[in-house]
């Protein structure tokens, strides 16, 4: 009875951990998955990349890092070069260029995953004492937390894109620093292994995308709508 009360407890700090990341971004990123298709490709895909991951980090806690020293950094440069040519093509596209931007989905889903490698390596310190079936079933039940979390970013998301009738600058400042801030965070701590706190380096991703918006908003406008 403790060690089902101590691998639930575990389980939903670790799901709540990795899926609360998730529920902003897709709270965020809800006016462009009004498609049914586009929809449930999303929640798919982030839900599967968030269980997978973390197995993945797991793994790579025990061997990768063992023998394979130089893939870590350059994890954090393919993050942030998924999300940089997202951006720009989302930022600066026309219709000519949304064939691309559909493309690169997928690679987008896994960009803004990588968050979730890292929880790997963290969770092989807390289940050290644990059976092997319930360590793989642990990422399994973690998958179905960050499952109910992104339900709740897609609802909360909807009902507030509901009161607007067209997408306020704000909304779309923050979706894009959202998106950013996972390229952010695998440079800083994959490619650069840098112990920078979230919140300074969604400032920096925001900081940054403000700036590339200047031609949709100018820099000093009161106006936020």
């Amino acid at each position: 009875m403790q060690f089902a009360a101590e691998y639930l407890i575990a389980c939903l700090l670790m799901g709540a951990a990795i899926g609360m990341d998730v529920a902003l971004v897709t709270a965020l990123y809800s006016t462009k998955l009004t498609c049914r298709k586009t929809r449930t490709k999303w929640i798919t895909g982030v839900v599967g990349s968030h269980t997978l991951l973390p197995m993945c980090g797991y793994l790579l806690s025990f061997y990768g890092i063992k023998w394979l020293p130089w893939l870590t950094p350059l994890l954090g440069v393919v993050a942030i070069g998924f999300i940089a040519v997202y951006l720009y093509h989302e930022i600066f596209a026309d219709d000519e260029t949304d064939a691309l931007v559909a493309t690169i989905s997928w690679s987008l889903i896994v960009a803004v995953s990588w968050d979730a490698l890292w929880s790997g390596p963290a969770k092989s310190a807390q289940v050290v004492e644990w059976q092997t079936v319930f360590v793989w079933t642990s990422f399994l039940v973690v998958g179905a937390v960050v499952y109910l979390f992104t339900l709740a970013g897609l609802k909360v998301g909807k009902r507030l894109a509901c009161r607007q009738n067209n997408t306020p600058f704000v909304w779309l400042w923050l979706q894009y620093a959202a998106i950013g801030y996972f390229g952010l965070l695998a440079l800083m701590r994959y490619t650069f292994a840098l112990d920078v706190p979230d919140w300074q380096i969604f400032a920096l991703s925001a900081i940054i995308i403000r700036i590339v918006l200047v031609k949709q908003r100018p820099l000093f406008s009161t106006a936020l709508s």
